[in-house]
């Protein structure tokens, strides 16, 4: 065998390869498992994924997670107490193993800094001790504006329509202004100061933009949706979802849904 045919026989086998694997992300139609501890918002989100996506929706409290989550094409996950360290396990090694979990809102939150092995698996850290520009905190009742930074991926823009365009400077700096487009979400919860721990492992999806009403401050922050390997698999975080209207936008549920036919090979 001459050294070209050998190099073509090994570049075919990697193109067959990666075929292979981006053929086992498509997802459109199969069994995903949400696991939540609040439903009325997962309701929302459930009939979203059943009537667009044709997905089979299954449902569980973390106390009943199926034994086995392999035969789950994605797992999101919408607990807002407290997270058990079995069942965070059972997550953190389904994802490991290939699977897609995809963390909504409350999903980093101080709360769960206290689950074993959770934040560094996200790559997250908060800080509740820090002089107050840099302090992990959060509010309620506030209009959050989730801000598309990444226009081009598959995830911000495959089916997702933007209601509003704002004017919008990186928290990655130093970056000038620039107009974006963002879907606004009225009466949520916004977290401030997530802090990535994990280096450049991140693929930045979301910023947020807020107004503080009482001191008239406005923070911009790329922490709103994000995605990062895990192991064989993937881990997607986004920070909307405090109340059931924002399920209710299409445009979000989209977003969630794309997550489950990205691939990491490349869209059409």
């Amino acid at each position: 065998m001459t050294m070209y045919s050998e190099s073509r026989m090994w570049g075919d086998a990697a193109l067959l390869v990666c075929a292979l694997l981006c053929a086992s992300f498509s997802g459109f139609g199969e069994k995903v498992l949400i696991v939540a501890d609040e439903w009325p918002q997962m309701e929302v989100l459930a009939s979203f994924l059943e009537e667009k996506g044709s997905y089979e929706v299954a449902k569980a409290e973390q106390n009943k997670l199926p034994d086995d989550l392999s035969g789950f094409h994605a797992v999101f996950q919408f607990v807002h107490g407290k997270l058990d360290d079995e069942s965070a396990g059972s997550l953190i090694e389904y994802a490991q193993h290939g699977g897609r979990l995809v963390v909504m809102h409350h999903g980093i939150s101080s709360g769960k800094a206290k689950t074993k092995g959770w934040l560094p698996f996200l790559g997250m850290q908060l800080d509740r001790d820090r002089d107050a520009a840099n302090r992990y905190e959060w509010t309620h009742g506030v209009t959050l504006t989730l801000v598309n930074l990444n226009p081009k991926h598959y995830i911000t823009s495959h089916d997702v329509n933007y209601e509003a365009e704002v004017e919008y400077r990186s928290s990655d700096q130093p970056s000038p202004p620039a107009t974006m487009q963002a879907i606004l979400f009225e009466g949520s919860e916004v977290f401030l100061n997530h802090q990535f721990s994990d280096g450049r492992e991140k693929t930045v999806l979301f910023g947020f933009t807020y107004t503080n009403a009482k001191t008239g401050k406005t923070y911009m922050q790329d922490r709103s949706g994000w995605l990062k390997p895990a192991g064989d698999g993937y881990v997607f975080y986004f920070q909307p979802g405090h109340v059931t209207s924002d399920f209710e936008n299409p445009n979000y549920c989209q977003i969630l849904m794309n997550c489950l036919t990205w691939s990491p090979c490349g869209n059409p």
